[in-house]
């Protein structure tokens, strides 16, 4: 087995250590943690169990866009293309995907077009 490493503090004092994986997972699964986990209570929201494709989310994080914008690359559109096919402007889109509460008449028109459900362009 490695040797376990200590790190320590600027007086020498043992802050951590560093151990080997499987000694760690035999610890773990050996150890009684329940004074680790809390319970968080959780009212369920009214789209739990609605999904969302992963390549849709890692757009919205990884280009910080909202939930429509990331619809909208996804399916390779531009703002402009959504504004024709909506017979809006550009910047209506652009304002629209902005907003955190679209009109429901709204989220149709888009949902038609990213060929999605309503409820998978909204966060709770």
């Amino acid at each position: 087995m490695s040797r376990i490493q200590f790190i320590t503090d600027a007086d020498g004092v043992k802050q951590s250590a560093v151990i080997p994986i499987e000694l760690f997972n035999r610890l773990v699964e050996s150890a009684d943690l329940d004074e680790f986990y809390e319970s968080i209570p959780v009212e369920a929201g009214p789209h739990d169990n609605e999904t969302i494709p992963n390549e849709v989310v890692e757009i919205k994080y990884d280009k910080d866009v909202s939930l429509q914008a990331a619809w909208r690359i996804y399916r390779g559109m531009t703002q402009d293309d959504v504004a024709t096919a909506l017979s809006i402007s550009q910047a209506a889109v652009a304002k629209m995907e902005k907003s955190q509460k679209p009109q429901k008449a709204t989220l149709e028109k888009l949902a038609a077009l990213y060929d999605c459900r309503a409820t998978q362009l909204l966060l709770d």
